[in-house]
């Protein structure tokens, strides 16, 4: 019979590992973001007990899965860790969402779906089928490795990009320091990597704030136990530029047989003053023409105009919402146009008070 069932995903996949796989290799061509290893390793840190896996079977074949996560009273979302940029909806018929949120615990009015790339997700930007609303969230962008050598994309990029990045590299030789690039890909290698950048990291601002990685902490052990995982099956690695021998800036990533994602940066910020970042990402991307082991290298950020230099494409990441009735995306529509008229009139209100 043809339905969705749920199940509690703290402990991870489960029996549906591979289906999981199977459905992204079908779907997305095996998108990292998506890969079990991923989605199991956020589960094991970040998962509480309010995490289903939901999962549907039409013939007795599973064409539709996603994880869930209450928020709200009467509201679902997709499940979204702060270490993950965008969200999987492995469906092969979007027919299917719309089955789901009676069944979801509680009464149900809608489910978000947030951070949906267009180029792997089952969702268009035109909402009227599945009684949703889209919204804008980041723009991303890639680098395309197959469209040429690295001398032509430099070609393609602006006169002025070249000119800046000339003069970044005369400074650093200038100011006497020699660079070298380090990639580490090995599984033994990653503890040893993460820990170096954990050490960038507890340089910087996000040691201030809390949230830099380090070896002890839960975001640090998610990332080792990522990157340990996809360097197993040599689809991990960890960039690093020396600045005569000290480490000065770091990259983390996974890949698979199209894409490589840049995960996560980080550069010392006594540094700063030569664009430690800038100059790794450009040898980065260099070796990775080199490598031809990848077709496209992902940013998956929210890309302002210096990062959009570097793209050969940009596309908005979206996030979706999907309301259970007509009357429901009706009363939702209401609610947020008397809003906008309530802020705009406060606007108006209060530019008139300051002349």
């Amino acid at each position: 019979m043809d339905s969705w069932c749920l199940y509690c995903a703290k402990q991870g996949l489960g029996m549906f590992k591979s289906a999981w796989d199977k459905l992204n290799a079908e779907l997305y061509q095996q998108h990292p973001y998506y890969d079990s290893r991923f989605i199991e390793t956020m589960l094991q840190y970040f998962a509480h007990d309010t995490v289903w896996l939901c999962v549907h079977q039409s013939g007795g074949v599973i064409d539709g899965m996603l994880l869930v996560q209450r928020k709200g009273i009467t509201k679902w979302s997709l499940f979204l860790p702060a270490q993950a940029q965008v969200t999987p909806l492995l469906l092969q018929d979007t027919a299917l969402l719309p089955q789901l949120l009676p069944l979801l615990p509680g009464f149900t009015l809608g489910l978000d779906l947030p951070c949906q790339d267009p180029a792997y997700s089952p969702l268009s930007c035109d909402p009227g089928t599945l009684q949703a609303t889209v919204m804008a969230h980041a723009l991303t962008i890639n680098v395309n490795l197959s469209a040429g050598s690295f001398a032509e994309y430099l070609q393609r990029r602006s006169k002025k990009f070249r000119q800046n990045l000339q003069r970044r590299f005369e400074k650093v030789q200038q100011a006497g320091f020699g660079f070298t690039l380090h990639c580490f890909t090995k599984e033994a290698e990653m503890e040893s990597a993460l820990a170096q950048f954990g050490m960038l990291e507890s340089k910087g601002w996000k040691e201030k704030i809390g949230t830099a990685v380090h070896l002890n902490n839960r975001q640090g052990q998610f990332y080792l136990q990522l990157l340990q995982r996809f360097a197993k099956t040599e689809q991990a690695c960890v960039y690093q530029l020396c600045l005569n021998d000290q480490p000065v800036a770091m990259e983390l990533c996974i890949a698979s047989a199209k894409m490589l994602i840049l995960l996560k940066t980080t550069y010392d910020e006594d540094f700063a003053a030569y664009a430690p970042g800038r100059l790794l990402l450009y040898l980065l991307l260099q070796r990775e023409f080199e490598c031809k082991r990848v077709q496209t290298v992902e940013f998956y950020t929210s890309a302002d105009h210096n990062e959009l230099a570097w793209a050969d494409g940009a596309r908005w990441i979206s996030h979706h919402m999907l309301l259970r009735n007509p009357a429901v995306r009706y009363c939702h529509r209401l609610k947020k146009s008397l809003m906008n008229k309530k802020l705009s009139k406060e606007d108006k209100q209060e530019y008139t008070a300051g002349d």
